[in-house]
């Protein structure tokens, strides 16, 4: 193999290791977004199920109250 054809070989390769380092750049790109829209969704999902608990709260304390008043149990 004469030095031309090493050299053309090593552009080569070279040239087929950017293009996988582009593709792999892409696709850490992607995986960032989609990181974001994740911890986005954990948050809304967090302040719901806060929101739900505070309810389920509520009507417990309702509840206590109500069952304390023995005046509103007629039977």
């Amino acid at each position: 193999m004469t030095d031309s054809e090493k050299i053309d070989l090593l552009l080569s390769e070279m040239q087929g290791m950017k293009s996988d380092i582009q593709t792999l750049n892409q696709k850490v790109t992607g995986l960032e977004k989609d990181m974001v829209d994740v911890k986005s969704n954990l948050r809304r999902l967090h302040r719901d199920a806060d929101f739900i608990l505070d309810e389920v709260e509520k009507v417990h304390e309702t509840l206590d109250k109500h069952k304390e008043d023995k005046s509103v149990h007629t039977a």
